[in-house]
C-alpha cells in the first residue's frame, strides 16, 4: 500500500494555513488532509468537542477513523499527507515530520485566536513534547508557499529514499 506521510504540529504551528498551498503545489498526485477538516466550525465531531479533555476517551477512535480514511485513499495508489496535532504513538503509521515555530510566534498566533493563557501554556507544552518525539522539522513561521515547498521536498525525499536536512536550510 502507498505510504502515509504525517505532518504534526502543536496548535499555532501553521498546519491549517499551509494546507491550501500544499494542495495548490501538488495537484493530482497527493491527497492533502488536515485532521481539523472533519470538525464543524465549533471544533466538534458528531456534537462532541474533540479538543475537550472530556473527549479524551474517544481520541483513539478519532485517530483510528483517520487511519481508516487514509487507507481507503492509499489503496488506490495515491499517497496521503495528513496534518495533525497528534503524536506517533497515537497514529503509529507513516513517515513523520514536525511543523514548528518559535514559542513567541505560537503564543502570538493563539492569543490572536482568543485562546486563554492556560490553553496557550498547554500548546507550548505540546510543542516541546513534539520536538522531542519528532525531531525532523520544517518552519511554520515562514510564508505558506515556502513552508509547503519545504514539506513537499521532505515528502519527495521520503518517497524516493533521500535523506534531507531541511531545518538548517530554511532556518534563516
Amino acid at each position: 500500500m502507498t505510504r502515509l506521510f504525517v505532518v504534526t504540529g502543536a496548535p499555532g504551528s501553521g498546519k491549517s494555513t499551509v494546507v491550501p498551498e500544499l494542495v495548490r503545489l501538488s495537484p493530482g498526485n497527493l491527497v492533502v488532509m488536515d485532521m481539523d477538516e472533519l470538525l464543524d466550525d465549533n471544533g466538534r465531531l458528531l456534537g462532541i468537542d474533540i479538543a475537550s479533555p472530556t473527549a479524551e476517551p474517544i481520541w483513539p477512535a478519532y485517530n483510528g477513523l483517520w487511519l481508516r480514511i487514509t487507507e481507503l485513499i492509499r489503496r488506490s495508489g495515491i499517497p496521503v499527507l495528513l496534518l495533525t496535532p497528534g503524536l506517533p504513538s497515537q497514529l503509529p503509521e507513516g513517515r513523520w515530520l514536525h511543523l514548528d515555530c518559535a514559542d513567541a510566534v505560537r503564543r502570538k498566533r493563539l492569543a490572536q485566536r482568543g485562546w486563554a493563557e492556560d490553553q496557550i501554556a498547554e500548546a507550548l507544552a505540546d510543542a516541546a513534547e513534539i520536538r522531542k518525539l519528532v525531531p525532523r522539522s520544517v518552519r511554520g513561521d515562514v510564508a505558506p508557499e515556502r513552508c509547503a515547498k519545504s514539506i513537499l521536498e521532505w515528502l519527495r525525499g521520503e518517497r524516493f529514499g533521500k535523506t534531507l536536512s531541511l531545518w538548517g536550510r530554511f532556518r534563516s
